[in-house]
C-alpha cells in the first residue's frame, strides 16, 4: 500500500512523498515535467522486493511547498539529505529521472557516505568550463528556439505556459519527449517563439503509455501551485544553471565510486547531445531500454522495473 507522507525539512520547506514497503531506503527523484506520480509503476514492484520506496515531490512540485527559491542543485541536495535522514538510519539508494538524475549523480559524488548506490536516466559528465551555461544558451537562442535560454527570463514562461495554457503545454511536452514524439522539431521555431508555440500539437489521449486519468493526475499536481506557480520547480531549476555550474565545478574529475546504473530510453532525445563520461564512474552498468523515450520508467515500465530489480538485486 502506498501512503502519502509530509516531511518538514530543517530549511522550513515541507515536501510530500509517496511511501511504500519496508526495508532499506530507495529514493526516487523525478524531473521536469514530472512529480512523484512519474514513479507510480515502480512503487509496488520495488516494495515487494524488500525496499522502502519513497517517490518524492521535490520543492516546487506536486504536494510540496513552492518557495520563491532557491532551486539550485545545492538546495535540492540538502532537501534530499534531510529526507534520507528522516526516513532511514543508513545510506540510501537514489534513482533519478531527468533533473532527478542530475541530483542523484551529484548527491552520490558530493556525499558518498550517504548514498549506497545511484541510478539515473540521463548521462553524467562534468560541465564544460569555458563559459557559464546561460551565456552559451543565449548565443544559441538568438539563432533558433532553445528551451534552456527561453526559461532564463523570470515571468516569461510563467505568462506563456501557466494558467489556461498549463494543460496543453504539459500534453505537448510529454508527447514530444516520448518515443513517438519529435522533440527536435522545436529547434525549427524562431528564437522569439514561446515554448507552447515551438511544440507541435499532441494526438488525443489515451496514448500507448499514458491514459486520461494519469494525465489528469499530472495536471492536478502542477495546478496545486496556483496560476503562474504551476511550474515553479522546473523554471527555478533552469534559472539556477549558472549557480549549479559554479557549484559543481568544485568536484571536477571526482569519480562516483558507488555502484551506478544508467538506464536510458532508446529514443530519448538526450542521447543525441549528451554522452556519459565513463571515467567518472568506478562501477557503471549501462542499459538502453528499447521502445522508450525520455519518460523511460513510464513508457516501458515492465522492462524498466526488471532492469532496476536486477541491478538492485546485485547490490
Amino acid at each position: 500500500m502506498v501512503e502519502t507522507r509530509e516531511i518538514a525539512l530543517p530549511t522550513g520547506v515541507q515536501v510530500s512523498a509517496q511511501v511504500a514497503g519496508e526495508g532499506p531506503l530507495c529514493l526516487l527523484v523525478h524531473g521536469f515535467p514530472g512529480s512523484s506520480w512519474s514513479w507510480r509503476h515502480q512503487m509496488a514492484p520495488l516494495a515487494a522486493a524488500g525496499w522502502t520506496v519513497v517517490a518524492l515531490d521535490t520543492r516546487g512540485y506536486g504536494g510540496s511547498d513552492r518557495p520563491s527559491g532557491p532551486y539550485t542543485t545545492e538546495a535540492i541536495e540538502q532537501d534530499l539529505l534531510a529526507v534520507i535522514d528522516a526516513l532511514a538510519s543508513e545510506p540510501a539508494v537514489v534513482i533519478g529521472q531527468d533533473f532527478g538524475a542530475k541530483y542523484a549523480w551529484n548527491l552520490a559524488r558530493h556525499h558518498p557516505d550517504r548514498v549506497r548506490a545511484v541510478a539515473g536516466t540521463v548521462p553524467f559528465a562534468d560541465l564544460p568550463q569555458e563559459a557559464p551555461p546561460s551565456r552559451v544558451w543565449a548565443s544559441l537562442g538568438s539563432q533558433h528556439f532553445l528551451h534552456l535560454h527561453y526559461f532564463q527570463a523570470p515571468g516569461v514562461a510563467e505568462r506563456d505556459l501557466g494558467g489556461g495554457n498549463a494543460e496543453e503545454f504539459l500534453r505537448r511536452l510529454l508527447w514530444a519527449l516520448s518515443a513517438e514524439g519529435d522533440y527536435f522539431s522545436v529547434f525549427g521555431a524562431a528564437g522569439t517563439a514561446s515554448y507552447l508555440e515551438a511544440l507541435a500539437p499532441a494526438p488525443p489521449l489515451p496514448w500507448r503509455w499514458l491514459g486520461e486519468a494519469d494525465f489528469a493526475a499530472y495536471v492536478e499536481g502542477f495546478r496545486r501551485g496556483g496560476v503562474g506557480r504551476e511550474f515553479a520547480g522546473g523554471f527555478g531549476a533552469y534559472r539556477a544553471a549558472d549557480a549549479d555550474w559554479a557549484f559543481e565545478a568544485r568536484w571536477l574529475g571526482v569519480p562516483i565510486t558507488q555502484p551506478a546504473l544508467l538506464f536510458i530510453g532508446e529514443h530519448d532525445p538526450v542521447r543525441k547531445f549528451t554522452q556519459v563520461d565513463r571515467a567518472l564512474f568506478a562501477q557503471l552498468t549501462e542499459v538502453v531500454v528499447p521502445g522508450a523515450g525520455h519518460h523511460v520508467q513510464q513508457e516501458q515500465p515492465d522492462v524498466t522495473n526488471q532492469v532496476l530489480l536486477d541491478w538492485l538485486g546485485r547490490l
